[in-house]
């Protein structure tokens, strides 16, 4: 019995209620033979410099989230459509 075949009878006998697990897993071993995710997931981190005035933006940001001064989407297209 070739692997496949006894892959394909394996997932036959199966209960239902086991069948997820199997297709998550079967899913997350075939992601890893995708070069596109590989190159991803080995990709280096980020190593940009941020300047003091992104830093100092994305502190203002932060506290505006913090104090909820945030303008939905909607708000926002209205406010460049007014302009």
């Amino acid at each position: 019995m070739t692997t496949k075949v006894e892959l394909y009878h394996l997932i036959d006998t199966l209960p239902d209620c086991e069948l997820p697990a199997v297709q998550w897993f079967l899913k997350y071993v075939h992601s890893h033979n995708d070069p596109v995710l590989q190159a991803l997931s080995n990709a280096p981190d980020e190593d940009e410099i941020i300047s003091e005035e992104e830093e100092r933006l994305v502190q203002e940001a932060r506290d505006e989230v913090a104090r909820h001064e945030i303008s939905s989407w909607d708000e926002v297209k209205q406010r460049l459509r007014g302009k």
